[in-house]
């Protein structure tokens, strides 16, 4: 793609707009090189989102970026390229009369003479990102030859700035998500499959230090007591690395204690349910888990009234629910309720039906999900 430019200075401009992916600041060079390329005497890279935005970002080679960034600047931009979509290129003659709404702004920041190309890199949401480029005094193919190298690069630009949002926005994720896992009041770690922490959050710390005839947590190691909450995060491991993209959920029992717990396990790694999320946490190509443990019958921040608001349901299936997440079964909740089991049956099937789920763990997922913003 790169060689149908038919110049070698292509390459390393191309390159150059690919660099900025990673460093946004080359985008000073690729203006640099661009002006270079069209015999440009100005040129500039701005983004702003409708003609009153403030946050206006902008780089420039030739002209004052304090000018191209002015409120004034942004509108007459706004306006002479509101009618065109992403891909187009504006030519605007300086010897022409241009619109008094907006004529005054471009000729205080480019000058009185020459052309003013803008190319619509992007239009997205409302906000826009423009490549510019200015000639104090222009001759019909220099436009022509200008015209033809944007649009050459069109391609590259949008790559690169798509790139460049879809890596913002996973960051943002990853810092939003680390953020949330350590402040979570759920007891989570981020394991390995062989039991090694990678991380763990203070609930969880607490958690292992309180329930040290459950599991220890030392050495940045966990050491299983209790053989059947063993068994069931096992079990749940193995279904995580065969089906990365669910959430894995088991409810473990120790009868002889009255002890049960909602476990969870989530893939971390590859194209699992969190994809790439945790990036900084940890760089590792094995398999990472999430491991979330609660011990039910412990939440007493999740009230059945908050069930019934945030799923929609009857005050029935609320309390129903709020029954079973507290680890009561459905036996359990029909004796103390003086109804048949078939009966707490058809309201959980109503409750299911109700968030758009079939299947039980399913529903507990869901209710899993709202118990940890309030265990």
């Amino acid at each position: 793609m790169i060689n149908i430019f038919g110049d070698d200075a292509y390459l390393s401009l191309v390159q150059s707009i690919y660099e900025t992916v990673v460093d946004p600041r080359e985008w000073e060079k690729v203006i640099a090189e661009i002006v270079n390329i069209t015999h440009a005497s100005a040129g500039a890279v701005v983004g702003f989102k409708g003609k009153d935005d403030r946050r206006v970002s902008g780089l420039a080679k030739g002209i004052s970026k304090t000018l191209l960034c002015s409120p004034q600047v942004v509108s007459a931009l706004y306006a002479c390229t509101m009618s065109v979509g992403q891909g187009a290129v504006v030519n605007i003659d300086f010897k022409t009369r241009l619109s008094p709404e907006w004529g005054p702004s471009l000729h205080e920041c480019f000058g009185n003479e020459g052309t003013l190309l803008v190319l619509v890199v992007m239009k997205e949401a409302g906000r826009q990102i423009s490549l510019l480029v200015h000639f104090n005094h222009t001759h019909r193919n220099e436009i022509e030859y200008a015209t033809h190298a944007l649009m050459k690069l069109l391609p590259h630009c949008q790559t690169a700035i798509a790139i460049q949002k879809a890596n913002l926005q996973e960051r943002e994720r990853s810092s939003q998500m680390e953020s949330a896992f350590f402040s979570s009041p759920a007891p989570s770690a981020i394991i390995t499959a062989d039991y090694q922490v990678r991380c763990a959050n203070q609930s969880f710390e607490k958690f292992a230090e309180a329930s040290h005839q459950l599991l220890e947590y030392r050495d940045s190691a966990l050491d299983f007591i209790d053989p059947m909450l063993e068994d069931a995060i096992s079990q749940l491991l193995s279904l995580a690395t065969s089906h990365s993209r669910m959430r894995h959920i088991a409810c473990a029992e120790d009868r002889t204690k009255s002890v049960k717990w909602l476990v969870s396990v989530d893939a971390l790694s590859g194209r699992g349910a969190f994809g790439t999320q945790f990036k900084s946490v940890f760089a590792s190509n094995e398999g990472v888990f999430m491991l979330t443990i609660r011990e039910l019958g412990k939440n007493t921040l999740l009230r059945p009234e908050m069930i019934k608001s945030i799923f929609g349901l009857t005050a029935t299936e609320a309390n129903l629910a709020h029954s079973l997440l507290n680890g009561d079964t459905a036996s359990e909740i029909a004796r103390q309720r003086g109804v048949s089991k078939n009966t707490i049956h058809n309201q959980l099937a109503s409750a299911m039906a109700r968030v758009g789920v079939n299947r039980q763990t399913q529903f507990m997922h869901c209710l899993a999900g709202l118990a940890n913003f309030t265990h």
